[in-house]
């Protein structure tokens, strides 16, 4: 009898052992709650500028607004050409308003195409480790790793279907087993070449903005460059006015 019951035992914790392994979706779940749990579905107004600092200098700079909830959003910058430019607009219907130096364009096609882009670039750089669920996203274990200090990570590959501007893309996001914080992200970019080696983004400056866990600023490991994501602010409401030129 005690034999049977110690084997009983034995094979309990086999199975409970097996089912503790880490998945891809237990640790994107895991991330999403430490970064923001419930906090995420009352964040509706997300405000904040994406600057992007090469060398120690700010290269590019666009402040944006986002309703999560209508679509309504809005950026504004300098195109490439050195112009100020603006657009208004609703990320679900792709219509809007744009502006050029100070002065409403009667065709806006350009300028919605670029708010567009700076939306879906500009965004998923902020909110990367809340969006591994979003429709069309492929989740896949991509094992355990562990980094020269002795941290322990377990690895979630992301791909993509049909999502966002470059579906080509492959991401590896690096969630930290004691934290539950994404430390790193690695990127497979759809224009680079098989025998290249993926790009690494380090995760700096954690803080708690309205509910929510952001890392503010990312460093693009040995190019002497920083995605800085600034004058962040998150909130249940839309101040007024938000979207109006």
């Amino acid at each position: 009898m005690f034999r049977r019951i110690a084997i009983s035992a034995l094979l309990s914790l086999i199975v409970f052992a097996a089912s503790a392994q880490p998945t891809a979706d237990s640790v994107a779940r895991r991330a999403t709650d430490v970064l923001a749990g419930p906090a995420w579905d009352d964040a509706r107004y997300i405000a904040f500028t994406f600057n992007v600092e090469r060398d120690g200098k700010i290269v590019a700079s666009w402040p944006q607004q986002w309703d999560r909830y209508t679509g309504d959003y809005r950026v504004s910058g300098k195109n490439r050409e050195g112009e100020d430019v603006a657009v208004i607009m609703n990320v679900n219907t792709k219509q809007g308003k744009g502006w050029k130096n100070g002065q409403p364009l009667a065709d806006p096609a350009e300028l919605l195409t670029l708010g567009y882009g700076r939306f879906i670039n500009d965004t998923y750089w902020l909110l990367m480790g809340f969006k591994t669920f979003d429709p069309g996203v492929t989740r896949e274990y991509a094992g355990e790793k562990t980094d020269a200090c002795g941290a322990v990570y377990d690895v979630v590959r992301l791909s993509f279907a049909n999502v966002g501007l470059t579906p080509g893309d492959v991401y590896w996001m690096w969630v930290n087993r004691d934290t539950g914080l994404v430390d790193e992200w690695h990127m497979m970019l759809e224009g680079m070449k098989v025998d290249d080696e993926p790009s690494t983004v380090l995760f700096h400056d954690y803080r708690r903005i309205g509910g929510l866990l952001l890392s503010t600023r990312r460093e693009i490991k040995g190019r002497n460059q920083f995605i800085r994501l600034d004058d962040v602010a998150v909130s249940k409401t839309v101040p007024a006015r938000a979207f109006e030129k």
